[in-house]
This record gives C-alpha cells, sequence and structure tokens, in this order.
C-alpha cells in the first residue's frame, strides 16, 4: 500500500466516525452539488497535470519597502551585532563617537571585530549574512529584521501559509504563496482534491520555495515550517534551505502586543489593518470540512477553505506594509 493510499484511509476512518456539519457560527451558502470542484472555487482555477488544482489571485498591495541604502545605514548603527556588546555599551561607545559599526574599525578593542563582520556582510551586504548575525544576536522581534527585507528584491519575498488536516503528522490539503510582481501582489494555491495529491502539491510548493531568496510568515516558523519539513521527509523529498526567513507574528507582538492582548492574525486583521472577514472558517474546522467534502463529494465545502486560506496571505502582504510603514516612522 502506499503512502498516499493510508493517508486515504485515515481520512476514510475519520468520516466513518460521523457525518461532520457546519457549526452554527460557519453556516455558509455551498454551490450546487453537482458543480464542478473547478467552477465551485474560482474561475481562474486550473487543474495541474499532476492532479492538484492551482488557483491564482491579484491583489494592490504597495508595500513600502525602504531603499537598501537606507537600511544598510540602520544596520551599521546596531552596535550590539558585535559579540559582547549590549544596549548600555552601546549607549557608552555612542557617547565616546563611535556611532556605527564602520566607525568600530578604529576602536583599540573592536576594531577587528567589526572589520571581520563588515567583511563577512560584504558590499553591498548580503542579506543571508546579515540575517545570520541579526538571527544570532538579536530576537526574532527586532526591528532589524524587517530591515534586512529591504536588502532582498521584492519579487524574491516568498510569503507561504499552510492548511492540514490536523497536528501531528497530518496531510497538508492547501498551500498558498504570495509573491510581489510587476502587475501586483499574486497569491497562488495548490489544493489537494484528494491525500493522494498532497505529494504533487509538496513538489509545486517546493518549486517556489526553490526559488526564494526569504520567507515571510505568521507563526510559520513555529508550525507551517516544521509540518513542511515533517510531511517532505514522509514522501522522502528534500526540502530547499531557505535561510532568511521572517516571521510577522513576532513583530506583531512588539508593535501591539500591549495593546490588543493577544496577537491571533484574526485580531490583527480587525483592529489593525481593517479586515473584516464575514462568514470565515475557522482554522481548526479545516479538517472537518475537507473530510465532509471527501465524503459527499459534494466541492462547497472547499471553497471556505480556499477563501480562507487566501485571505491568510492577502492579510500577511497588508501587516508587512503596515510593519514597514511604522518601522520606517521610528
Amino acid at each position: 500500500m502506499s503512502k498516499s493510499d493510508k493517508i486515504a484511509g485515515w481520512l476514510a476512518s475519520q468520516a466513518k466516525q460521523g457525518s461532520p456539519s457546519p457549526t452554527p457560527e460557519t453556516e455558509l451558502s455551498f454551490e450546487p452539488r453537482d458543480t464542478p470542484i473547478i467552477e465551485a472555487l474560482l474561475p481562474s482555477a486550473i487543474t495541474d497535470e499532476s492532479g492538484c488544482i492551482i488557483l491564482e489571485h491579484r491583489q494592490s498591495i504597495p508595500v513600502s519597502f525602504a531603499l537598501a541604502e537606507e537600511s544598510s545605514i540602520a544596520l551599521l548603527s546596531d552596535l550590539r551585532l558585535l559579540f559582547g556588546i549590549g544596549a548600555r555599551y552601546a549607549d557608552r561607545l555612542r557617547a565616546d563617537g563611535y556611532d556605527t559599526i564602520d566607525s568600530l574599525r578604529s576602536h583599540p578593542r573592536w576594531g577587528t571585530a567589526s572589520a571581520a563582520l563588515l567583511d563577512r556582510w560584504g558590499t553591498p551586504f548580503d542579506p543571508i549574512e546579515v540575517y545570520r548575525t541579526l538571527a544570532r544576536w538579536l530576537p526574532a522581534s527586532s526591528p532589524g529584521f524587517l530591515r534586512l527585507l529591504s536588502l532582498i528584491s521584492p519579487s524574491d519575498l516568498l510569503f507561504f501559509d499552510l492548511e492540514t488536516l490536523g497536528l501531528g503528522g497530518a496531510p497538508v490539503i492547501l498551500a498558498a504563496i504570495g509573491r510581489f510582481e510587476p502587475d501586483g501582489f499574486l497569491v497562488r494555491q495548490y489544493l489537494a482534491p484528494s491525500p493522494a495529491e498532497e505529494i504533487a502539491l509538496l513538489e509545486l510548493l517546493r518549486r517556489d520555495i526553490r526559488a526564494a531568496t526569504g520567507l515571510l510568515s505568521y507563526n510559520g516558523k513555529s508550525f507551517d515550517w516544521t509540518v513542511l519539513k515533517e510531511r517532505f521527509a514522509y514522501y522522502g523529498l528534500s526540502l530547499p534551505r531557505v535561510e532568511v526567513h521572517v516571521d510577522l507574528l513576532h513583530q506583531a507582538r512588539r508593535a501591539w502586543r500591549d495593546e490588543l492582548g493577544d496577537c491571533h492574525l484574526g485580531t490583527i486583521e480587525e483592529s489593525v489593518l481593517g479586515v473584516r472577514r464575514d462568514a470565515d472558517l475557522p482554522s481548526e474546522q479545516v479538517p472537518l470540512y475537507y473530510t465532509m467534502y471527501l465524503e459527499t463529494g459534494h466541492p462547497g465545502p472547499l471553497v471556505p477553505i480556499v477563501n480562507h486560506n487566501r485571505q491568510d496571505i492577502i492579510s500577511l502582504g497588508l501587516l508587512l506594509d503596515r510593519l514597514l510603514r511604522m518601522n520606517g516612522d521610528a
């Protein structure tokens, strides 16, 4: 029995435990039962030769990236990026006239270390080397990670978000990526119409990840990327290594935790971004709806899953714009 067959059997056993049904707060109007999956989802949806369904959507998100030169100056001003310099000592150095890492080249103690760091960063700055330095010495909520993004071409940044059938090794049934292109912010989704297409979904996602210089997610370091590692390993696939991964959850917590209390994406959407989701499907009900679709053959339950996932990526693009503008004003 193949691995995809085992997954299909597992889902079938879940469905046999009882026919799932929407909860009152998620009563959603479905397309007629005999509507083809493609028509039920989006007019632009296509079926890939692998069997995956691919959906594309474009959104206008004018993200305010700083100039690379401005970001480089801001990064150089953070003396804490040299080992042994904490916040208090950095203030003392500035008082003595050492305002940047570059200026420390002439310092009797820090000259060698600063020259070595700048040599690693290169000219222009290598975003991967800068990221390694930031990740070593600063928390994930540091504004430096937002400044770093300006060193990368927007088209080389990749947002990603997954929908799975639960926790602990459950299959990925929908993946979305977002990317800045000349004609707008592209959201592309890969939907597995059955568990057998999960491996095809992962192959398509791998192609996008391989082409990226930097990843952006929301709680993706703790959840989504870990899930991908597990699922790629399950199928014996190699997951491309992308060193730069900025998790916007940490940036949102720095900006709004005291004001909002919690920083769930839905809270950020309503309180900060002005995004309201009408009749949205909660993430925890994705497995229920997908199982309902498999059990009945009715494509309707796929629609709210796809809509929810698409909005997650759009909201990440809007959130990045808000964070970058706040960072520029700081």
